[in-house]
């Protein structure tokens, strides 16, 4: 099939969806005529199928044509970017949409997310036009050119340029659809199956009251969970159809990209959008949210401006650099809207050499004007309301009090384990353990492995003892930052790394090692304990 076929296929396809429940409801109408025909009037029986045939008709009803998706005139994502605001990123987005020669966007968003779009208000499926809105992740701006820059957005734009595929709009506003009507069915099969199964319990408890055997009836969700299971089979069968034709689109408008911004910007943004999308997804788990559970974030416009720092790092920078070089190969996936990215460029850079080069080196995020004050507005705008609670603290702190929050997290089972014990839940209380000869009991408390909890004898010790020399390294490296002679070192080079004392790290080895033999000795650790009162040069 052609692009255009295909796509034809998918709006009569779509039109079959709505048939399906149409056929549905019509069917059950016409049931309950021919029930009261064949019966001459109204007796309880029919009465009772009229209901039966209501409990089916009603979901279809109401998930595929009276459900209305919850966007629909709400409100855009992300803080407006207006002209009088960031005219240089409205300069490159009215030439980028004069050269692909599509009606621009009426108002510029900027998101936290890994992603470039245009958002359109169509009416009747796609079949009407509306205003266009351009989303644009500040993520892209911090660690694209500008000539990469302006290849996502011919991409984009592209998309509407392209004049083989008309029916597009509605292929798109089909699967929005199809989606919120079987997951409207599947929602509400998940709650009807949820009030079964408490009444199947509540029933089960009474018998065994009783003293009777309780019944094997499953909960399932009735016959909402049967409509779903049929409109999803359905919408798998459309799904295939739709995606390739979305599939089909990428293409075309990565050659628009390569045509207006040349092939080698093109397939250089095309290698570096999911690897900053990867690490947008290491610094928020890494860095942003470090302190999120000690009540702590970074300075206001950090939480997102945190990644420009990270992007900046040269050993950071080279560690990107050479996973864009080495993208990973996937098969096409048939429900997937987009082809693999290693496809994708590979088919960018097989067009022939345009001798145009990277396009404009410059950074995009230095088009974007008072970055700090914008950065600030998505944080409001997009973080939880649990975040307008925490604490602003600089980098360093940061890291400093956040890791050892999660040092003492750690360490938690331990102390609860020498709590049970009778003993302090501190790293003496610990070393009172061992040269008490109850370091096994204490083990025996803490949560075990599968195979651990199956061991004997002897095995059980060689399970034991990685596990005790691991607490006492948590309870040691506790004590020592709770005296102020350890710390977290924060670095947007590397992870952050514990900075112990000068010379201290192989004798804490050692000493572990000591601690943790068949004849235990605890003087090395608790002589370390004891010289680390004295301040030591880091």
């Amino acid at each position: 099939m052609s692009t255009s076929t295909r796509a034809l296929t998918a709006v009569v396809m779509l039109a079959g969806f709505y048939l399906l429940a149409l056929g549905i409801v019509v069917g059950l109408i016409v049931l309950d005529v021919g029930l009261y025909q064949a019966a001459g009037h109204v007796n309880p029986g029919v009465l009772k199928i009229w209901a039966l045939t209501a409990l089916v008709a009603y979901p279809v009803v109401r998930a595929v044509f009276l459900t209305r998706s919850r966007e629909d005139g709400g409100e855009l994502p992300g803080v407006p970017a207006d002209r009088e605001q960031q005219p240089a990123i409205w300069a490159v987005v009215d030439r980028v949409a004069e050269r692909t020669g599509v009606r621009g966007p009426a108002g510029i968003r900027l998101v936290p997310d890994v992603n470039a779009g245009v958002l359109e208000e169509t009416r009747l499926l796609g079949l009407l036009p509306g205003k266009r809105h351009l989303v644009i992740g500040t993520p892209l701006l911090m660690g694209l050119t500008e000539g990469e820059l302006e290849a996502v957005l011919a991409h984009e734009f592209g998309h509407y340029s392209n004049q083989d595929v008309r029916l597009a709009g509605i292929t798109v506003a089909g699967r929005t659809a199809i989606l919120r009507a079987v997951g409207d069915l599947h929602q509400s099969a998940d709650a009807h199956k949820a009030e079964e199964a408490a009444k199947l319990q509540a029933k089960a408890e009474k018998r065994i009251a009783k003293g009777r055997k309780p019944s094997e009836e499953k909960a399932t969700g009735g016959v909402d969970r049967v409509l779903a299971k049929l409109f999803t089979l359905y919408a798998k069968l459309y799904f295939r159809v739709s995606e390739s034709v979305s599939r089909r689109q990428e293409y075309a408008a990565d050659l628009v990209a390569a045509r207006l911004a040349g092939r080698e910007a093109t397939a250089s943004a095309l290698r570096k959008v999911p690897v900053l999308d990867a690490a947008q997804g290491f610094y928020l788990n890494g860095y942003a949210t470090l302190g999120w559970g000690a009540g702590l974030l970074p300075p206001p416009g950090q939480f997102y401006g945190g990644l420009a720092h990270l992007l900046s790092d040269p050993k950071r920078r080279q560690e990107l650099a050479d996973l864009a070089l080495g993208l990973p190969e996937h098969e096409p996936d048939p429900y997937d809207s987009h082809p693999p990215i290693d496809r994708r460029v590979a088919a960018v850079e097989a067009l022939p050499d345009d001798g145009r080069g990277a396009g404009a080196t410059g950074p995009a995020f230095a088009l974007l004007h008072d970055a700090e004050r914008v950065l600030v507005e998505l944080e409001v705008v997009s973080l939880v309301p649990e975040a307008a609670g925490k604490q602003r603290v600089e980098w360093p702190e940061l890291v400093r009090t956040a890791m050892l929050a999660h040092a003492r997290e750690a360490a938690g089972p331990a102390c609860r384990a020498l709590t049970g014990l009778g003993l302090p839940p501190t790293v003496h209380g610990l070393l009172d353990a061992v040269d008490g000869g109850r370091a096994w009991e204490f083990t025996d408390l803490l949560p075990k492995s599968e195979q651990a909890a199956a061991a004997t004898g002897r095995a059980v010790r060689e399970f034991a003892r990685p596990v005790l020399r691991e607490e006492l390294g948590h309870a040691f490296v506790v004590a020592l930052v709770e005296s102020g002679l350890a710390s977290w070192e924060f670095s947007w080079s590397r992870s952050a790394e514990l900075r112990l004392p000068e010379g201290m790290a192989d004798a804490l080895d050692r000493a572990l090692d000591s601690a943790c033999a068949d004849r235990p000795d605890t003087a090395p650790l608790r002589a370390l304990l004891a010289g680390a009162t004295e301040p030591v040069s880091a």
